[in-house]
This record gives structure tokens, C-alpha cells and sequence, in this order.
């Protein structure tokens, strides 16, 4: 399995490739009242709207709000943009190498992968869209 590892703050986070379509620069988003707290708006992406994801909120962590890069992914019903910080590299894991973690109070976060001395978080797409 192919992973993209991203960092949010000083966390690494990795999200298999499958689901990504493409990776973005920020883009400046359009506020949608009464969206939830980590739906940071809507960005328009050539022509295609997008939803725009605040995963430090979503996961509940400190939000440094200094966002470089959207990693644009394929929902199950829309694209979604999630807002990173960096997006560090691109690699190949043996999915046996993913430590799994109980999804129930991991708020999408169902895996932790060793890479070198860092931990990663992999996170589950089809479980926070």
C-alpha cells in the first residue's frame, strides 16, 4: 500500500494514496454558516467545489493554523480538501506493518506505522468523511 505522510503541528499523519487525487496549494476558502466547527468553508478547485476540512479540529487537537497544503481526496458523496501543514513524502508500507488502534476513540486515527525512528497516524478516510 502506497501512503502519503503529511504533518499537522508537530504530528505526522498518513492517509493511503488510493484516496487522494491530488495535493494543492492553500486556497483561500468561502465561510458556510452553520457548517460544523472543523468545516473550515468551501474552495473552488477549477470549476469543482470542494469542502474544506480543518483536521486539528476534527481530531481534537491544538490547530496552528499555518496551513501550506490541501491534500484534495476522493469522499464517498465529494472531494475533500484536507488542510496540512506539509506534506513530507510519498511511500510504501506493508499494511501487516500498521499497528491497529481501536476506532471507536480515535476519531478517524486506525493505525500507528513505525517509519524509521517516527511514529505516523494513519488515518482512515471512510471513517472521518
Amino acid at each position: 500500500m502506497q501512503i502519503i505522510v503529511f504533518t499537522l503541528g508537530d504530528k505526522y499523519y498518513a492517509v493511503n494514496s488510493d484516496k487522494v487525487e491530488e495535493i494543492s496549494k492553500m486556497i483561500d476558502s468561502t465561510f458556510v454558516p452553520n457548517a460544523p466547527h472543523w468545516i473550515e468553508g468551501l474552495i473552488n478547485l477549477r470549476g469543482n467545489v470542494v469542502s474544506l476540512v480543518n483536521l486539528c479540529k476534527l481530531l481534537q487537537q491544538e490547530d496552528d493554523q499555518c496551513y501550506n497544503n490541501i491534500v484534495i481526496t476522493n469522499g464517498q458523496e465529494e472531494k475533500i480538501g484536507i488542510m496540512v501543514n506539509e506534506v513530507k513524502e510519498v511511500l510504501k508500507v506493508n499494511e501487516e506493518n500498521i499497528e491497529r488502534v481501536s476506532t471507536e476513540s480515535s476519531s478517524g486515527v486506525s493505525g500507528i506505522i513505525q517509519i524509521d525512528d517516527q511514529l505516523v497516524n494513519y488515518i482512515d478516510l471512510d471513517l472521518i468523511m
